[in-house]
């Protein structure tokens, strides 16, 4: 683990709740989710907090023979990597938090607040959303053609709305677009009124530059002379293989040097179709022989693959996911300052073209595309220098330490949001509504609701209404996705 420089007093002790494998881990394979989770521990560390990080293994990631539980240390920062099955089926955190006995909490990328048995703290909780959830699962949705997803994915992450003292998100648009659903769920109270429930943290980038360490495809698949269009990591929901095979294949007939190389390929139990269609697009093409698919490489390699390339190429459908996300990859192409064409889409993208630091064209557009990577090879004695440009621009943009300044600034003295001891309004009204004895329910759990935590009195709700059939059935469902709890009593449970 990186070594950090730390002040002699200790600020604050912050239990992180995230995702792993961190950047600096030699694995497979490397996903946003662990890049994002480092991007907020460490300025919080190199800050002076004490951190325990308890990070969710992202399947195939690591050996399959690796420990279910590794920690390590280093100074003020403890990590322990654990896999799905110690994380949310037992209570590892619960055992971690007592332990620690932390000033806050910090979920760091949301999917770690998603799961049952959510940790439920007696100190201030940051929730960080890392791309707005409801809309990928609209463009899983719509991959696989199975409304299902939509339903399954809600379930998993409303509870967060109820459960957070303050939230970030990754894009200005993704920010209003919480705040709307914070409305719907109650937080925009009187008491929250001029209050910020949510900060944005844009994808940010680290600040070391790469070198290249091993031979990887240049020389070997391609010509030293080729012009290499890379592609690394998965081909997600989001990603438009239709646009970027038809723009490579017009940017191929027209010039002769053109080859794309990939490395990465399918996201298992994700995404399963996207790049199997890639895949069978290329297997008819008439330049299927310029088409290099590396597949998932040591994540060690990956650097010297942007090192051996020209640009690297990100495109993307134009769909909501899209507009309120990031990609962490254009970011970490820059610190090989490899340039990049791109569709314009995401608030990174537009940044990037405003900059002037990038080949950025129309979504949906195949010509556009084939254009932008023809333009690309027109001016590669350009590229060099545009690639310096890019990295400087990103990074004074999108340091780690610049884009968690409102992160690190809660962190030294946390917060409870100013509604904590406030009832969710939303199934107040649904229980103010209700026929039967529920009227006199609502009332009656008015009392004493001062010394509860809004997730306390919702199970004091469902407590009381366990006796009304059908609806306290509904009761008992809303809580558990609410709370993230698999069950409230037995035999109670929800849909995996």
């Amino acid at each position: 683990m990186p070594c950090h420089v730390v002040e002699s007093l200790i600020l604050s002790k912050l239990l992180v709740l995230g995702v792993c494998p961190l950047p600096f881990e030699s694995t497979t394979r490397s996903f946003g989710p662990g890049t994002r989770t480092w991007q907020l521990v460490e300025p919080l560390l190199n800050d002076g907090h004490a951190v325990t990080l308890v990070a969710l293994r992202i399947p195939g990631t690591y050996p399959e023979d690796a420990p279910a539980e590794v920690l390590r240390s280093d100074g003020l920062f403890n990590y322990a990597s654990v896999t799905h099955e110690v994380f949310s089926g037992t209570r590892y955190a619960e055992s971690v938090y007592r332990d620690f006995k932390p000033d806050a909490v910090i979920f760091a990328h949301g999917s770690a607040s998603y799961l049952e048995h959510l940790l439920e703290p007696d100190v201030p909780v940051w929730i960080d959303l890392c791309g707005h959830v409801m809309a990928e699962a609209q463009a899983k949705a719509a991959v696989y053609a199975d409304d299902s997803y939509v339903d399954y994915f809600f379930n998993r992450s409303v509870g967060a709305l109820f459960h957070g003292d303050h939230f970030s998100t990754v894009s200005e648009a993704q920010k209003f677009a919480l705040i709307g659903e914070l409305g719907l769920a109650g937080r925009l109270n009187a008491a929250t009124d001029g209050h910020e429930l949510v900060s944005l943290i844009p994808c940010g980038v680290e600040e070391e530059d790469y070198i290249h360490t091993t031979k990887v495809f240049r020389g070997i698949d391609v010509d030293k002379k080729a012009f290499v269009v890379l592609w690394s990591g998965g081909f997600n929901t989001w990603t438009d293989v239709d646009t970027m095979f038809s723009g490579l294949e017009y940017a191929m007939k027209r010039d002769p040097s053109v080859f794309f190389v990939a490395t990465g390929g399918q996201i298992d139990g994700h995404d399963e179709k996207t790049y199997p269609r890639f895949v069978e697009m290329i297997e008819t093409s008439d330049y299927r022989d310029r088409f290099i698919l590396k597949g998932w490489i040591d994540r060690d390699d990956v650097p010297s693959t942007y090192l051996e390339a020209d640009v690297g190429i990100n495109c993307e459908k134009d769909i909501y996911e899209v507009r309120m996300g990031s990609k962490h990859r254009i970011l970490d192409w820059s610190r090989a300052a490899l340039p990049v064409v791109s569709t314009r889409v995401t608030e990174l993208s537009v940044a990037i073209d405003q900059e002037g630091v990038g080949f950025i064209c129309k979504p949906g557009d195949p010509q556009a595309l084939g254009r932008a990577i023809l333009d690309a090879v027109m001016r590669r004695a350009d590229l060099p220098e545009m690639g310096r440009q890019c990295r400087e621009a990103l990074r004074r943009l999108y340091s780690f330490r610049a884009s968690t300044k409102e992160l690190r600034r809660w962190a030294e003295s946390p917060t409870f949001a100013p509604d904590r001891h406030r009832k969710p309004l939303c199934l107040q009204r649904v229980l103010e509504g209700s026929v039967g004895t529920l009227p006199a329910l609502a009332q009656d759990v008015e009392e004493d609701f001062s010394s509860e935590t809004r997730l306390q009195w919702l199970r004091r709700v469902v407590k009381k209404s366990h006796q009304d059939g059908g609806f306290g059935m509904i009761l008992k469902r809303m809580l558990s996705r609410i709370s993230g709890h698999e069950s409230l009593s037995e035999g109670t449970s929800h849909k995996e």
